[in-house]
């Protein structure tokens, strides 16, 4: 009788009750990034995350770091994978967090259609690319730039850029955002791709950079972790974003917020936190709302935030509107200058 009681007495707490009781139950959440923290893409994704599943929610997180712009060879990635799986293994987390591609290829690909649940933020392949498309517990947010939207801001700081140049290093997803943007210049004519160059040897991108062979009005600068120095290790971001600052008088844009916080011109960013925050709320659906991760569709974000840097417009001789300098975010110095 004392049962029966008890069953009809939860029958009767409204769902919103439920769902608040079951927020409260310890969850485990494990967040493996493709990258390293601290860097302010990752970090942000994360503190999104966080935010969209709700403070509500009773966690307990762990981290794994792939740190594949560091550990960028085959054999250091795959023997990083496997750690980290050995960690889903181990650990046994009600959901796994993963942000970036490294993490999807590396790790998710590993779990397609089986009961953990995995949530990507992120990512610049599609869901198809990866073979994780329609699968029954893998959903999430795709990485999508504004590459026509910061095309137009660097017109609009400095007029007449027509001609633009793409540098990149040659990780494996940068090919479908460069096809992305060459799609792009086949259907507008206010801008010109003139070339795409992906050297892997540092010397050889500083040589492309002042040389200006395609005689560029402006670089695009996509992946900038993976160029090697002459001993073949990866040269540090900051380095190269320091010496292009410090050597190249080629206006340049990018998409991420690091760029111009590290000497880029200017760029309409993905949000890193709107990222990771539309992964939270998927995390929250499928955790406390009990909702299936094939029932919620893959989505990118749409959320850009123009970022100038005053500084690197300061020494191109650019000066910035007033009404451009309103509606975008300033950074006033370089990093290295703090």
């Amino acid at each position: 009788m004392l049962g029966l009681l008890l069953s009809l007495l939860m029958l009767a707490i409204p769902a919103d009750a439920q769902e608040s009781r079951n927020a409260i139950r310890p969850l485990r959440i494990l967040h493996i990034m493709s990258f390293n923290s601290p860097y302010i893409w990752t970090d942000s994704q994360f503190d999104g995350f966080k935010a969209g599943l709700g403070a509500d929610v009773k966690v307990q997180y762990q981290v794994f770091q792939l740190d594949t712009k560091h550990q960028s060879s085959a054999e250091e990635q795959e023997h990083n994978a496997r750690r980290a799986r050995q960690l889903i293994e181990e650990w046994k987390p009600d959901l796994v967090y993963t942000s970036d591609d490294d993490a999807v290829k590396l790790v998710t690909t590993h779990y397609i259609n089986r009961p953990l649940p995995f949530v990507f933020s992120g990512v610049n392949l599609s869901a198809k690319d990866y073979g994780i498309q329609g699968a029954s517990n893998i959903t999430g947010v795709l990485e999508r730039e504004h590459a026509l939207e910061t095309i137009h801001l660097i017109q609009a700081l400095k007029p007449g850029i027509k001609r633009i140049q793409i540098f990149s290093d040659n990780a494996a997803y940068w090919p479908q955002v460069i096809g992305r943007i060459r799609s792009i210049a086949r259907t507008h004519d206010d801008f010109e791709l003139v070339g795409v160059d992906q050297p892997v040897a540092y010397a050889d991108f500083q040589r492309l950079v002042l040389e200006n062979p395609n005689k560029a009005d402006a670089y695009l600068i996509l992946g900038n972790f993976n160029f090697k120095d002459a001993k073949g290790a990866d040269v540090p971001y900051p380095q190269l974003q320091r010496w292009i600052a410090e050597n190249s008088k080629i206006p340049d844009l990018s998409f991420w917020e690091d760029r111009m916080l590290h000497g880029t011109l200017a760029g309409i960013t993905v949000s890193a936190f709107e990222q990771g925050q539309g992964a939270g709320k998927l995390a929250r659906a499928i955790l406390i709302k009990h909702q299936s991760p094939a029932s919620l569709p893959i989505k990118a974000t749409t959320k850009g935030v123009p970022i100038i840097n005053l500084e690197r417009a300061r020494q191109l001789g650019i000066t910035p509107r007033a009404n451009l300098l309103l509606s975008a975010q300033i950074v006033k110095s370089y990093e290295w200058a703090k």
